[in-house]
């Protein structure tokens, strides 16, 4: 939770309209529950606090509950999830939002009333009229994904929420394993500190044995084992994602992303640029960036391109009918496995 709100609020400095927005709703819905708790308590919850999603009902719905006073309360809260219409998205809505009203409330807000508007993505569409005057009149408070550090840090703290504690290589490899998605993040911790109980500790064997890999981690290995050219242990994990039922296009689908993201990353180190800023600069969390460029050390530039030119090609040919998937996917195994770099 951003640390000066989590002042204020305990400092009982409220205000009126509230602006949350970016990706990480896990956060956006904790703070939300969190302040809800602390101004109006969980008895008067039912009567004193409304949720509306404005990808189902329009804004004026929504600021006509913002102007009907408390019941039974000094405090009453308005949430308006999915305010997309706030955006650059090209979503299609339907809901006639008319953003006109919000502007009017702006000026005048209903004393004892807050607002809560929240947006589930950092693409705000800053030309538009509402848009600057909620930056201007609203408390904005963004939550964009932790980075890694940023992830352990808030993995300690939940696991001592949780009444266990979290050895490091365990938080890392939890890390790797699910990525920095704090929803999910969360659901593992919950599930490992159950496992080993109060006041229990969470080892990195724990994770390992109980924390499930995902399909993006299999393909992250496969694609290791390719640019090490390790065949049997590439074709024993591409055989085992079968066993699982594993959908081959989906598989391909991770494979290309991984092929350009190697090649991302080797173009951006050939021009200078250091791990923090190709985070920045493709938008992803640093450990895919530090897997890729470890793996595209195994091909030049020249190759990358190739490889990644016969992937979407393989890709398009189990979309037209020309190929078999399985087919598709295992030869191209074949090529990468048996070019030289």
């Amino acid at each position: 939770m951003d640390r000066q709100l989590l002042q204020e609020i305990k400092q009982n400095q409220i205000q009126p309209v509230y602006f949350f927005y970016g990706e990480e709703t896990f956060l956006i819905e904790e703070t939300c529950d969190w302040m809800t708790k602390q101004w109006i308590g969980e008895e008067e919850d039912s009567w004193n606090k409304v949720v509306i999603d404005l990808e189902e009902v329009p804004i004026q719905s929504l600021i006509q509950e913002a102007e009907t006073p408390a019941f039974f309360g000094n405090v009453r809260v308005i949430i308006g999830k999915n305010a997309y219409f706030l955006t650059t998205s090209k979503k299609r809505s339907e809901v006639p939002h008319q953003p006109e009203v919000l502007l009017d409330y702006l000026k005048d807000p209903l004393p004892g009333n807050v607002v809560i508007l929240i947006t589930p993505t950092d693409k705000l569409d800053k030309r538009k009229k509402v848009v600057k005057e909620l930056e201007k009149k609203a408390r904005v408070v963004t939550f964009p994904r932790l980075a890694e550090k940023e992830c352990e840090v808030w993995l300690n703290k939940r696991c001592k929420q949780l009444g266990v504690t979290m050895d490091e290589p365990a938080i890392r490899l939890l890390i790797r394993l699910i990525g920095n998605d704090l929803r999910l993040l969360h659901q593992e911790c919950v599930k490992l500190a159950t496992y080993v109980g109060q006041g229990g500790r969470v080892t990195e064997e724990i994770v390992s044995e109980l924390v499930p890999r995902t399909l993006e981690q299999d393909v992250f290995k496969l694609t290791d084992c390719v640019s090490k050219r390790k065949i049997d242990e590439a074709l024993g994990i591409w055989y085992d994602l079968l066993y699982q039922r594993e959908e081959p296009v989906r598989i391909l689908a991770l494979i290309i992303r991984q092929f350009r993201l190697m090649l991302q990353t080797k173009t951006l180190a050939a021009q200078g640029k250091g791990e923090k800023e190709m985070v920045s600069l493709l938008k992803i969390h640093p450990y895919p960036v530090k897997l890729a460029l470890k793996q595209g050390a195994a091909f030049t530039e020249e190759r990358l391109r190739f490889l990644l030119s016969q992937a979407i090609q393989a890709d398009q040919e189990i979309k037209t009918g020309k190929i078999d998937k399985y087919l598709a996917v295992e030869r191209l195994l074949f090529r990468v496995l048996q070019s030289e770099a």
